[in-house]
């Protein structure tokens, strides 16, 4: 099986039966002989096949996936479409976040509008190819104007705020902060990130993030990415400061807070239940008792990490400590593809202390929660958008090797969509 267009006109359908070896996971349980009742709005009822069974009014259509799982759509919580027309241009890995950097700012003007636009198409279709059903989106701008295919995958759209020697959304956003209302409707939901501690003001942070609690939102921002930015943090002093001098962006009057990023925005009073940290890769021991204790989510790309040459993550340690966790691929122009099996394929070679069951709930429910839509995405359960792939799997597989088995054959392209709700 290869990956495949959603069903057409899904929301007219009326309710069927999916019956399959496997259902994974609901919540943290995986469901042998399961079964799936949806309607093409939502799903009604999961379990076993012999209790669902029970449940389907008379003439219900059923359909058996004979030896495959049935599982939530991925979550890819942290994407940067909009660098998508850089896809290959860059050479991976790099020696360092520097290098990539010069690379990044000497090849992104080149890139024609047209050309962007095209780019950030066929990578949203790329992200429904390779299972995902929601998605987090950082864009600076580039990305504007594409309309949401109906048939692709929802998303939250991260309006990046950068800017540091900017201390308000109105002079970041040139008078034009973004509204709720006027956007919905073309992008799917929208909300505010900050770049980076060394990127962005502590008033623009302090006054992004009190936008995204005005409205319910999530909240996100680069975090310990890469050493560059310790140091700057720190002392001050570096490749981010020289950066921000050649660009003509430096304030003089800034001082270093000798801290960690983690700490500094703890300091800024932003961390909370709705605070997407994304990368954390340079964690020091006294930051991980403050994400635990706000109730921050992290998401890892490890991927990314690797072919920026920024260091490795410690996933492990934060699942110890109950941090809530979700995957992300970040860019085409720090990572070879967008394929969140990918990413997980690659958790599994290179974080052992990481189990094959974690690794799914961070690519499902886990993504789904940071991006604010637990409740609707990123699990088989009832009242939950129907987003459902099939994986394929050999015929005799037990529990144990479930998880393991998906991930691997998910990222071989081994799926197709069994269920895709049409954009409301």
């Amino acid at each position: 099986m290869t990956g495949s267009k959603p069903p057409e006109n899904s929301q007219s359908r009326r309710a069927v039966l999916h019956r399959a070896a496997w259902l994974v996971p609901i919540s943290t349980r995986s469901v042998p002989n399961g079964a799936v009742i949806e309607d093409g709005r939502s799903i009604l009822a999961v379990g076993t096949y012999r209790d669902v069974r029970r449940q389907c009014p008379p003439g219900t259509p059923e359909i058996d996936h004979g030896s495959a799982a049935l599982m939530p759509a991925l979550v890819n919580a942290h994407t940067h479409l909009e660098l998508s027309g850089l896809a290959g241009t860059i050479p991976l890995p790099q020696p360092g976040f520097p290098a990539w950097l010069k690379e990044l700012f000497s090849k992104r003007p080149r890139l024609a509008a047209e050309d962007r636009a095209r780019a950030v198409a066929r990578a949203a279709k790329d992200l429904t190819r390779f299972g995902t059903g929601f998605f987090g989106d950082h864009t600076n701008g580039d990305a504007d104007g594409l309309p949401q295919d109906p048939f692709g995958p929802w998303k939250i759209e991260f309006r990046e705020v950068i800017g540091f020697d900017r201390d308000s959304l109105a002079a970041s956003f040139a008078g034009e902060i973004p509204k709720q209302d006027d956007t919905a409707e073309r992008y799917g939901e929208v909300s505010l990130a900050a770049h980076a501690c060394y990127s962005t003001s502590a008033g623009l942070i302090r006054e992004a993030k009190a936008w995204t609690r005005k409205a319910r939102l999530p909240f996100s921002i680069h975090v310990a990415e890469h050493p560059e930015e310790m140091e700057f943090l720190k002392l001050g002093t570096g490749f981010c400061r020289g950066l921000l001098e050649r660009l003509g962006k430096w304030d003089p009057a800034w001082k270093a807070p000798g801290v960690s990023p983690v700490r500094y925005l703890d300091g800024l009073k932003v961390l909370d239940k709705d605070t997407l940290l994304v990368h954390a890769v340079h964690m020091e021991d006294a930051d991980w008792p403050i994400v635990a204790g706000k109730g921050c989510t992290i998401c890892f790309c490890p991927r990314s990490n690797h072919f920026l040459g920024v260091g490795r993550p410690d996933p492990g340690k934060a699942l110890r400590l109950g941090i809530p966790v979700a995957l992300g691929t970040d860019s085409l122009a720090g990572n070879t593809d967008l394929n969140l099996f990918n990413e997980a394929a690659f958790l599994l070679e290179h974080f052992p202390d990481v189990s094959p069951a974690d690794i799914l709930i961070m690519a499902t429910s886990g993504g789904a929660g940071a991006l604010g839509r637990g409740s609707v995405a990123g699990s088989l359960e009832p009242g939950r958008k129907p987003l459902i792939l099939e994986v394929s799997l050999p015929g005799s597989l037990s529990a144990s090797q479930l998880a393991e088995a998906v991930i691997h054959n998910g990222s071989k392209g081994a799926l197709r969509w069994v269920s895709h709700p049409v954009h409301c």
